[in-house]
């Protein structure tokens, strides 16, 4: 069902999370994981160089491109490296690759459909670039073809799922995901929450949900239905039992483009606030 596990490195804490869950789930369920390094090019262009060349020393940009080049491509290496070492003393099947390019474009290129892309929810330069280089994680997210795993701060095995169900298609795929992760992870539990209007009015709905559920679904579960906005929802029960939960499964930005743009996207409003890993199935 999965092919291969990318892994997107750029040093930082939140992607060795990333790559240490890239590394659990080549072991676990015996598949390849490439751990990746994109050199941002907008990194190496136009007037952010411009602007630091001078402060450094450098009389022009020509000057100082060639250093900037050596330092990223060091650092490529000793990230790549440290990666590829941790993967082999934890039985991982590891290979690496570095590219230059859009970090996130290289990243979506270098998927195929059937492949896994695990991604820090922050990377490494968010703190001093985030109008310049954005989410990555979100951007990843929204331009891939395949699955997309947002990580959180720390690392934990996955013994616990929770399932986000709407009933939309992209849900439906996710149903998939929970069967062979609960195999192959040997999962303690499973549960699924899906959020409905009114409590009166959608019974039928809830009926019909249970019912297609335990079609779709290969092990046993609980079923948690909420009333109100789905985001809303969905955060307060993850918080609520963060303790217990060690990955969300969700359906990726499923919403109207019309709805999104008025009330924001579920995906991202759940993705943003989780304090576990989030795996957003296309």
């Amino acid at each position: 069902m999965i092919g291969r596990i990318l892994v997107g490195l750029d040093g930082s804490k939140s992607s060795k999370v990333a790559g240490e869950y890239g590394i659990y789930l080549s072991k676990n369920l015996k598949r390849p994981v490439v751990g990746v390094h994109i050199i941002d090019i907008r990194l190496l262009e136009g007037p952010f160089l411009a602007d630091i060349s001078g402060g450094l020393g450098f009389s022009t940009y020509a000057d100082i491109l060639p250093k900037i080049k050596e330092v990223l491509e060091a650092k490529a290496e000793a990230i790549l490296d440290e990666f590829a070492v941790e993967c082999r003393e934890k039985g991982g099947d590891c290979s690496i690759a570095e590219a230059y390019g859009i970090v996130v474009n290289e990243l979506v290129n270098m998927a195929d459909p059937e492949d896994i892309i695990i991604v820090g929810k922050k990377g490494q330069h968010q703190g001093f670039m985030p109008l310049l280089l954005g989410s990555t994680a979100e951007a990843v997210a929204r331009k891939s073809n395949c699955p997309v795993m947002i990580t959180a701060d720390n690392f934990k095995e996955i013994k616990n799922i929770l399932f986000a169900f709407d009933g939309r298609e992209k849900s439906v795929h996710g149903a998939a995901y929970v069967n062979y992760l609960s195999k192959h992870l040997n999962v303690n539990s499973v549960k699924v929450i899906s959020v409905f209007e009114d409590k009166v009015k959608d019974s039928e709905k809830k009926q019909e949900f249970e019912s297609r559920l335990k079609n779709l679904l290969e092990v046993n579960f609980e079923f948690v239905d909420k009333y109100g906005e789905p985001e809303e929802m969905i955060e307060e029960f993850i918080n609520s039992n963060k303790d217990s939960l060690d990955l969300v499964i969700m359906g990726a930005y499923g919403e109207s483009p019309v709805r999104e743009l008025i009330l924001g996207s579920t995906t991202n409003y759940i993705t943003s606030k989780s304090p576990i890993p989030v795996l957003l199935v296309k």
